[in-house]
Parts: C-alpha cells; structure tokens; sequence
C-alpha cells in the first residue's frame, strides 16, 4: 500500500514509533517489576529458612522441629508456602504441616552454603517457586549431619500480582499514547498548514482567481515559493508571446487566403472537380486560422462539451479520407471506415479534422498500401478510436518521442514534427488520451481514447 499524503506518512511512521517505544518500554517494565518481586520473595523465603533453622533441633543424631512453627503459613493446610527438609541422600526427612497432601515434585538438590531460587516455566496455579539452602549440622562429637531445606513457594500470588500490574500498566501506556498519537497530529496540522495555504494558493492560480502567491511562508519554503512566482510569470510571459505570434500568424494568412479565394472564383464561372476541391481546402484553411484565433484570443482553456453540436465521426472520415486520395495519387492506397455511422463525438468539429486530418495524413504517408480506421463504442464506456497502416511501423522507444513537438521519426517526407504534438494537445483539452502501438497489418496504430461522454 502507498500512502501519497505526507500527513499520513508521518502519522504512519508516528505511530509505528510510539508503539514500538510504548511496547519496549512495557516490557521492560514489565520485566523490572517481576525481578523486583521475585527479589522481595527471595528475601522472604530466606527469612522463613532462618525461622528454620532457629526452630530446629538434633535430638538423638536427627533433625526435629516444632509442631507448630513461627510463620503460620507453615501450619495451615495447603495455604501455598510449604517447608520440606531433606537428608544427604536427599530422602524426606520433615514437611510442614501445610505440605501433608502436598505431591512432592522432583527437585534439584541444595548446595551447602547457598541460598538458590529457582523460578518456574510458567506462572500459574499449578506451579511453585523452589527456594533451597545446604546446611552442615555439627554434632557434639565432632561428627557432621548434612542436610537440604526446600521452601516451595505458590506461585498464584505472584502471578495475580503481575497480572494486575501489567494491566495497569497497559492501560496507562494505551491512554500515553493516544495522548501523543493527538497532541502529534495538532502539531503536524499545525506545521503542515503552509503546504496546505501553498495547494489553496495554487488552485486560485489556476482557476484564475489570483495571479500568484501572495502568502507569506517559511523560511523552508520561501525558495520554493519565489521560484514557483518566477514560473508562473514566465508561463504567463511566454503563453502570450505565443498568443501573439499565432494571431500574427493567423492575420498574416488570411490576406493571401481571401485572395486566392477570389482568384479561384473568378478563373471560371462554372466550378470544376479540382476547383471544387481547392474551394473545400481554402475554406477549411480559413476556419482553421479563425478557429486558431478565437482559442488564441480566449481566456479559458475550459472546453464546454455540452454545449457543441455531435459531430458523425464516420462521415468525417470519410471526407478526410476522399481528400487524401486525390493528394495520394501516386500510391495505390487502399482504405478502410468501419465506424459505424450511428457514432458521434461532441467535439468542435475544426478541432476533429486537425485530429483525424494529422493521424490519417501519417498513416497515407507511411503506409505502404492500405490503411484502416476502426471504432468501439459501447455504451457507457470510453469511445476507442483507431487508426492503423501497413507501413514499417514506429519503434517501441520512439512513440513517446513521436509525440513530442519537433521529433520526427521519419525524415524521408516533408515536415515540421509538430502534426502529433498539435493532434495531442487537441485530445488533452478533451481529456481524450493518444497512444502507439503496433498494428495487426504490420505498422503503426494510433488508439484515440474518448471519456464517456
């Protein structure tokens, strides 16, 4: 999963960090206390051997200690603190009264000298802590009794102990957390406002609302800022430059075109084939040039589709097609309009014939004898146009390049390299995309893509 919002980065990375700190620190904890408790119950059971020791005797060469002993622990029944004293061979020699029922478990003999805690696998019900200590009992004689002191100590206390700790503890690190995890995001929204007044600033930019950034920033962000300003003025700069070059361009063309209109209509009363043709193309040349004018005089690059008539795409294609037969003559080209006739796009029907009239004037020139225009349309679907030819084709790693302005792929025919750039310009405005691949009749296919409409 990609988190695109820097926001949510942080906060991901934020948590991630608290829980792992709040939970490493748990542990810790968690295991400090436990230490500290089997610490305070090693010093107890070591007091209870003392008390032991001070209640026993050696009548007749054996160890006898009291019916009833100093801690009571040791005298009620199952109460969880049992007493065991074990002879050098490790045979039973007493038990408290507390461990009469009690199934003895097997245990790791005692070292003279030293006390020994030995805690158990898992805390529960059923399990002890064994606490041992060695003792040299010296006789009046000389001789000596060696003797082992076993303390089996439950080990339920202990576990309710921690259990109750470690919830607290829980509870307490869950409620830090949450604390840190808001007081973080406050921060971050805090510190993420100017990224947040930036993208506003921008989109007034861009909808024409103010003409640059007027805020002020910080210190991290200004150089972003001053450059974004210097861009913008520099767009702005340069799109009117070339506004004006097309209009001067455009105004230029028109004289040379209403003169040969006139000289076209006056050579014959009666129009023939081919004046009627050069008729179509010099008033097709002239709404081009209009058209160029009104979209290089408007403000907006905001096309309203819903406005604009529906445009038949196959008979423009038609048309298109029938043209470039009479410019082709010399090539034995065979084509192909299979969209259907029911097919239409709103779209600005100048802005259609620099599409198809680019596309399909590449596809006449590459081709090497037949060239093909297709369409799916299904309803409530993308409109997928395509125009494909049987010539050599368009390599893999120059069909991007092909569509930049100036690139030419082919250089054998006459041209500037901007025919593709302008046809994809045109679709962008629509949200239409343009892309190559490689045709079934051996060359290239250009797949147009039209949004639902």
């Amino acid at each position: 999963m990609i988190i695109r919002s820097i926001k949510g980065r942080l906060l991901l990375a934020l948590t991630l960090f608290v829980a792992l700190s709040l939970g490493l620190s748990g542990l810790a904890l968690e295991q400090a206390f436990r230490t500290s408790v089997e610490t305070g119950l090693e010093e107890k059971l070591k007091a209870n051997i003392y008390s032991l020791l001070a209640d026993s005797n050696l009548d007749q060469d054996q160890l006898t200690l009291p019916e009833h002993l100093q801690n009571p622990d040791f005298n009620r029944l199952e109460s969880g603190l049992y007493g065991l004293v074990f002879d050098r061979d490790s045979k039973p020699v007493w038990r408290s009264p507390s461990a009469i029922t009690l199934t003895l478990p097997e245990l790791p003999p005692a070292k003279v000298g030293h006390f020994q805690l030995h805690p158990p696998n898992t805390l529960d019900q059923a399990s002890f802590y064994h606490f041992s200590y060695g003792v040299i009992w010296e006789k009046e004689n000389g001789d000596e009794l060696q003797y082992q002191i076993h303390l089996l100590q439950s080990a339920q206390p202990i576990a309710a102990e921690l259990q109750q700790f470690r919830t607290s503890l829980w509870r307490w690190f869950t409620a830090a957390g949450l604390i840190l995890l808001t007081v973080q995001a406050v921060m971050m929204r805090w510190g993420l406002r100017p990224l947040r007044r930036l993208g506003l600033e921008l989109n007034a930019i861009e909808a024409g609302q103010q003409d640059q950034l007027n805020n002020q920033y910080p210190q991290e962000l200004e150089h972003v800022t001053k450059n974004l300003n210097l861009l913008i003025a520099h767009e702005r700069r340069q799109r009117q430059r070339y506004r004006n070059t097309l209009n001067d361009l455009a105004h230029s063309l028109k004289t040379p075109l209403t003169i040969l209109r006139g000289f076209n209509s006056s050579s014959s009363d009666t129009l023939n084939e081919e004046q009627h043709d050069m008729e179509e193309q010099i008033t097709r040349m002239t709404d081009i040039i209009n058209h160029q004018l009104q979209r290089a005089s408007s403000e907006t690059t905001t096309i309203n589709r819903l406005s604009m008539h529906p445009v038949p795409l196959s008979t423009l294609c038609d048309r298109l097609l029938n043209t470039l037969h009479k410019v082709y003559t010399d090539k034995p080209i065979q084509s192909s309009n299979k969209i259907n006739s029911d097919i239409s796009l709103r779209i600005d029907e100048r802005d259609l014939m620099e599409v198809f009239g680019n596309l399909l004037d590449n596809a006449f020139k590459a081709c090497s004898k037949q060239v093909a225009v297709s369409a799916q349309s299904i309803p409530d679907h993308p409109l997928i146009i395509h125009i494909e030819d049987d010539g050599n084709g368009i390599a893999a790693e120059q069909r991007q390049q092909v569509l930049e302005r100036g690139y030419r792929a082919d250089t054998r025919h006459a041209g500037q390299g901007i025919g593709l750039a302008v046809a994809q310009d045109i679709l962008t405005s629509y949200q239409a995309t343009l892309h190559i691949e490689q045709s079934q009749l051996g060359g290239a296919k250009f797949t147009i893509t039209f949004p639902y409409q």
